[in-house]
Formats: structure tokens, C-alpha cells, sequence
């Protein structure tokens, strides 16, 4: 090649050099992958090439590189273009369309509205709960479910439909959020979510036999195994008339063979072919990562792009290294950025200080940060959040395992926390919370309380005591039965001092736990103030015949209440002890015996009739039989009194002298013996008809 040829060659190239410029930016935006796939990129960079004549001209054989340069063109190597070109418009137009939507105006929803949708989602989420703790039956479901259709039916009537978006965890009613909760375990949104329902429907004319036959069946999806549930088939084939439902399913569309595109702002931007739009928030959290040293998702060292120093692609944007994404990745992606956009600042606040705490060996830093985690704790709890103050206490719990072994100082500075949340402030401030009407999450609420645990107490009084609802009380016994299975003591100490209603429930707890050990303790309610209380502890003292009980029966005998004395007696066991027998028979031969009440005379005498002594005969029969000329009724119901233990003893010698009774002159005792007779007899009668079968 000559040197004219070569000039002519070089001229050519330089006239290519401005083009190729003008096009690069072009190219980068309508198809960064392409820019991505050249494997040929940096040799068509011609800023590179123009500085290698100069040291090429001191070489000893420059004719040797000379030929290299007309053969940079290959037609081989050139096989990208036509693909570029080919996808260019396409890609152009998908960014133009995902721009014209982002773009448009959206009319906003109406905020009178959206606030009545919350309100009917609301009770939609309250009536659920309920009738997932009662059977369909019960009152307070079937209450709940007339609530909720009141209030929905007045919805439609005004709006005619009631469409719901249904989110991982979250409700939305046109496009803004009016329901959420993050706790999957009880999420009423993940139950629709997770078996791919997007919208849940209400129509106007629903009833309320449909709206019922709804609830039981999500009712019964929640309560099997997770591997189990499909709600979106079940209520297919329910084929409820005025509720309708949206739902996904990919796996169905890849077993058709039709894919269906799925229409989100990710697949507009066209995320599935490798382009990503940066907002600028994430250009920020970029920038950062890049101050950190993070290399767009690589490790140092690998997949580095080898080039020449200065070269383009080491200013390229993050957006063209992009990988292609497969359709499988989509939804994992997408559920990927709703996650890390519903997580809540104070959320990742709160897991960077449980990782500072597992690294942080400095005592003064550590206790720094266990502060700033107790102020969290108190903001979570004073908006409510019981499920992240409850995540907080647990993971704290694990935490001070975990550090206990290698230091007890870091895990008592640690243990503040807790010990925080069981102090007097802290329990009257959940107090005011609830009586303030604050609480909403109930589950969560019973379920912070009981890990707080006995120190709860006055928060579970409070409810008890302004409780409305069945299920709240229901709560509260479930509460004090787990206390009662750690420590019954506890339980029993709690009772004193609270409201006769809830320390009644609390006796019955303790009476159900059948432990006869634990019986002795109701000794210290013997002198309660509340008769209730008292009268309570006696009919649980009643069911138990033995003698620690009747001990502590024998000290309500001397009641200063009637009718404690009296249920007293009613309840006491003749066990063979002299004491309580001596007792009554003392209390029945005294002369004012007969200006006892009627309920009082009766339970002493039955009791001594349940000795079936001789001596006791012996003072009813004169009882009977006594005669007075003043206080004639007294007298009259004390001998009535005396009749009534006769038959209770129903002995041979107890029958003779109720015989001796029925030929009395007064008419009102002789009728009194042959009735007590006549009963005498129908108890005995099944008895001997027994025996005669048997002999028989």
C-alpha cells in the first residue's frame, strides 16, 4: 500500500469517527443490551487507535502494522447491527408506552370515598377474627356478620361495587392502602394473596345468606395447613352471584402454552429484557453503594471488565449491565421490591441494632445501643404496633441466650428492655392505650400481654372489667389459665383485691386445674369483703370431699353473713371429725336455735341428719314434737326444718318417727310427716325392684 492509499484510508476513517459518536448515544438508549453484547466494542472506539500511529512511527518496521488497519472491518464481526436495528423501534416504542402511562393523570379517588371503603375493610377484618373464635352459631359471630353486612350493604347501595386490591399484605381500595397487616400467621390479606387472588369484589344486592356462606368458607380455608389451602378454587366452586374475584396463576398459563403478559410498571419498562429506570432515590442508594465499593452487585475481582484505562464502558450507567431477566424471575423480583417497600424505616432501624448488639463488644457502645432499641420499643408500642413490640421482646430473649455464654454484663444491660416493659409506668401507659381506644389488633395485643406475663395483670383487670364483648373476656380467661399453668400461686394472688367477677374466674380456673395441693390457699378469701367472692369459694370447697376443704368450711360456719353460714353447712362433708359435728349439734340445742332464719335452721339440722347418729334422732324427734304457746311460727318452721332432715335421713328410725309425726294434731306438721313419707318411700322403691332383678 502506498502512501497516498494510506492517507486516502485514514481520512476515510476520521470522516467515520464523528458518525460513530453521534450514534453511540442513540444506540445506548434504545438498546443497552446491545451495547452490552458487542464483542467487538472497544475496537470500534477510534479515540483508542489515534494515539498508536505516533508510537508506531519510532518503531523499526512500521510496515509490518500497516496492513492491520483496513482489516478492522469485518462483515463477521458486524452481525450485532442488524440486530440493533432490528429490536431498536420496538424497544423505543415499549419505552413510549411505559412513559405515556407513568405520564397520564390518574383521576384521584374520592377521600369520602376511600374512607368508607376503610371503614367497611375494617369491619370486614374485625368479623372475620370473630368468627374464627366462635362457631358459625354463636351470637357474637353471627352478630358480627350482621354488623359488617349492614355496612357494606349501605356501601353498594350508594357505590354499587365494592372492589378491593388485595396486596401480600395489605387491602386497597383504588390505589390507596386502607387495611394492613404484616403478620403472616394471621394476615386476613396473605390468606387471598399467597394462592394468587389480586382483587376481591363486593356487588350491589349481595345478602345476607350469601355474605354468610362467604364467611364460613374463608373460615374454613384459614384453619387447614397452608400446603392445603387453595381459597381462589374454593370459592370458584361456591359460585357466589354477587362476589367475584381476580386471580393470578402463571403455572396454569405455562401449561396452556398461551403466556400472558402481565401487566406491571416493572414489565413496561421492560425490566424482562434488561432495562432498568433508575428513580433518583435509587440513584442515590446507588451512588452510595458505589462509595462503599459495591461493584453493581459483583465481588472485586470478578467479571471486571478488561479494557483499556479510560475506556466508555467504566462510565456506562448501571442500567445498561443489567442482565436479561427470565419470565420465571418476574414475580420473585416484583414481591422483592413490594417487601422492601412496605418495610417501615423504624423496621430496618431496628434489625441494624439487633446486628450492631451481636457484634458490639464495647461496653459503653453496646449500652448506647440497647438504648436507642428501648426507645424504638417504646415508639412501636406507643403507635400500637404490638406485633413489632412483641418481635423486639422475643428477639431480645434470643439475643441475650446467645451473648449470655460469652459476657453477663452485656446480657443484663440487655434484659433493660424487658425488665422496662414489666414496670408500673409502663403497664399504666398500656392501660391508658386501651381505655383510650387505641387497640385494634387484639390478637397481637393478648399475645404482647401474655409475654409480659404476670406483671400484665392489671391490663387483662381492665379489660375484664370495661370489656363489651364476649371474645374479649374469652381472651382474658385463655390469659389467666396460661399464668395458671406456669404458677398457680401466682394466679391465686392475683385474684385478691380484683373485682368479684374476675376473682371468681380466677377461683373457678384454679378449681379446674384439679390440683387438691393448691386447695389450702383458698383459706385466704375466708374473710374477703365481697360476699360473692366467699360464696364462690365455698361451692369450689363443696365439690371436694376431704378434709383440708371441710377445715376451711368449718371456718365460714362462723360467717357474719347468713347466707354464707348457711351455704356453708350445705357444703360441709361428715367426714367422721368431731369438730364441725359437735359444732352444729352445739348450735342446734341452743335456745335461740329457733329465731335462725328457715335457710340457716335447715342446712345445720341436714347436716347433723347426715351424721345418721342416734343423738341426732333423738333432737329431731323432740324437735318435732315440741309444742310452744308464744312465737308459734317460729316454732312451726323450725319443727317443718326438723321434718325435712328426717326424710333426708330416711333411716329405719328416722321413718318411725316421721310416722309418729303424721298422727300429730297440727294439721300443718302432720301433712309435712306423711309427705316426707311418701318420698321416703318412691326413693326406696327403684332400690328394691333393683334387688328383686337381681335375685331374680
Amino acid at each position: 500500500m502506498n502512501s497516498e492509499d494510506f492517507k486516502d484510508q485514514k481520512n476515510t476513517e476520521e470522516e467515520k469517527k464523528p458518525k460513530a459518536e453521534q450514534e453511540k448515544p442513540e444506540a445506548e438508549q434504545e438498546k443497552p443490551r446491545a451495547e452490552k453484547e458487542k464483542p467487538e466494542a472497544g475496537q470500534e472506539k477510534p479515540r483508542a487507535e489515534e494515539k498508536k500511529p505516533e508510537p508506531e512511527a519510532d518503531k523499526p518496521e512500521p510496515e509490518q502494522d500497516k496492513p492491520k488497519v483496513p482489516e478492522e472491518p469485518k462483515p463477521e464481526e458486524e452481525k450485532p447491527q442488524p440486530e440493533e436495528e432490528r429490536r431498536g423501534p420496538e424497544l423505543e416504542k415499549l419505552k413510549e408506552e411505559a412513559e405515556e402511562d407513568l405520564e397520564e393523570e390518574e383521576p384521584k379517588a374520592d377521600p369520602v370515598e376511600v374512607n368508607k371503603a376503610k371503614n367497611v375493610i375494617q369491619f370486614f377484618k374485625k368479623t372475620f377474627s370473630l368468627i374464627k373464635l366462635y362457631p358459625p352459631e354463636n351470637p357474637s359471630a353471627q352478630k358480627s356478620i350482621d354488623l359488617f353486612f349492614t355496612q357494606i350493604d349501605e356501601f353498594l347501595n350508594e357505590y354499587e361495587e365494592l372492589t378491593i386490591e388485595i396486596g401480600e399484605f395489605s387491602f386497597s381500595y383504588k390505589k390507596e392502602l386502607v387495611f394492613q397487616d404484616i403478620e403472616k400467621r394471621k394476615s386476613l390479606p396473605f390468606l387471598f394473596y399467597r394462592d394468587g387472588m389480586r382483587e376481591l369484589s363486593f356487588y350491589k344486592d349481595l345478602d345476607r345468606e350469601e355474605l354468610k356462606d362467604f364467611f364460613e368458607t374463608i373460615r374454613q380455608v384459614s384453619d387447614l395447613p397452608p400446603e392445603d389451602t387453595d381459597i381462589v378454587t374454593t370459592l370458584w366452586e361456591k359460585d357466589f352471584v354477587h362476589i367475584r374475584y381476580f386471580s393470578i396463576d402463571e403455572f396454569l398459563d405455562q401449561d396452556i402454552g398461551e403466556p400472558t403478559e402481565e401487566i406491571s410498571l416493572v414489565d413496561k419498562l421492560g425490566l424482562s429484557k434488561g432495562e432498568l429506570k433508575l428513580t433518583p432515590q435509587d440513584e442515590q442508594i446507588y451512588k452510595k453503594g458505589l462509595g462503599l465499593g459495591i461493584q453493581d452487585g459483583r465481588e472485586k475481582g470478578e467479571g471486571e471488565f478488561e479494557g483499556e484505562p479510560g475506556d466508555e464502558r467504566d462510565e456506562m450507567p448501571v442500567a445498561t449491565r443489567v442482565r436479561a431477566l427470565k419470565k420465571e424471575e418476574m414475580p420473585e423480583i416484583e414481591s422483592m421490591l413490594v417487601d422492601s417497600r412496605k418495610t417501615s424505616p423504624l423496621a430496618e432501624l431496628i434489625a441494624l441494632l439487633f446486628e450492631l448488639l451481636f457484634f458490639e463488644e464495647r461496653k459503653e457502645e453496646f449500652s448506647d445501643v440497647v438504648n436507642v432499641l428501648d426507645r424504638c420499643h417504646h415508639n412501636v408500642v406507643d403507635d400500637c404496633d404490638f406485633s413489632s413490640a412483641l418481635s423486639i421482646l422475643s428477639r431480645v430473649k434470643e439475643l441475650k441466650k446467645t451473648i449470655s455464654s460469652k459476657s453477663e454484663e452485656r446480657a443484663k444491660l440487655l434484659n433493660r428492655i424487658a425488665a422496662g416493659a414489666k414496670e408500673q409506668s409502663f403497664i399504666t401507659h398500656l392501660i391508658k392505650l386501651y381505655s383510650d381506644g387505641h387497640v385494634e389488633d387484639f390478637d397481637n395485643f393478648f399475645d404482647y400481654l401474655g409475654y409480659l406475663g404476670p406483671s400484665a395483670f392489671p391490663v387483662i383487670a381492665k379489660i375484664w372489667e370495661e370489656s363489651k364483648f364476649p371474645f374479649s373476656r374469652t381472651k382474658v380467661s385463655n390469659f389467666l389459665k396460661e399464668i395458671g399453668k406456669q404458677d398457680i400461686d401466682t394466679l391465686l394472688d392475683l385474684a385478691k383485691g380484683q373485682a368479684p367477677s374476675l376473682a371468681r374466674e380466677i377461683i373457678n380456673i384454679v378449681a379446674a386445674a384439679g390440683e387438691k395441693k393448691k386447695i389450702s390457699q383458698l383459706e385466704d378469701f375466708v374473710n374477703n369483703p365481697s360476699k360473692d367472692i366467699r360464696l364462690e369459694v365455698i361451692q369450689i370447697l363443696g365439690k371436694y370431699e376431704d378434709e383440708a376443704a371441710n377445715k376451711i368450711l368449718v371456718k365460714f360456719l362462723s360467717d357474719e353473713d347468713v347466707e354464707v353460714r348457711a351455704r356453708a353447712f350445705m357444703n360441709l362433708k361428715y367426714l367422721g371429725d368431731k369438730a364441725p359435728f359437735d359444732y352444729a349439734l352445739r348450735l342446734a340445742q341452743e335456745k335461740g336455735f329457733r329465731d335462725r332464719t328457715k335457710l340457716e335452721k335447715k342446712a345445720i339440722l341436714h347436716f347433723l341428719a347426715s351424721t345418721e347418729t342416734a343423738e341426732v334422732v333423738t333432737l329431731l324427734r323432740s324437735m318435732l314434737k315440741k309444742r310452744r304457746i308464744f312465737s308459734r311460727s317460729k316454732n312451726t318452721e323450725t319443727r317443718l326444718c326438723a321434718a325435712s332432715a328426717l326424710e333426708a335421713m330416711a333411716t329405719p328410725e328416722a321413718v318411725s318417727v316421721l310416722n309418729e309425726g303424721a298422727k300429730l294434731r297440727n294439721r300443718t306438721i302432720r301433712k309435712a310427716c306423711k309427705r316426707a313419707l311418701r318420698n321416703i318411700t318412691q326413693r326406696q322403691r327403684p332400690k328394691e325392684v333393683s334387688q328383686d332383678k337381681q335375685k331374680g
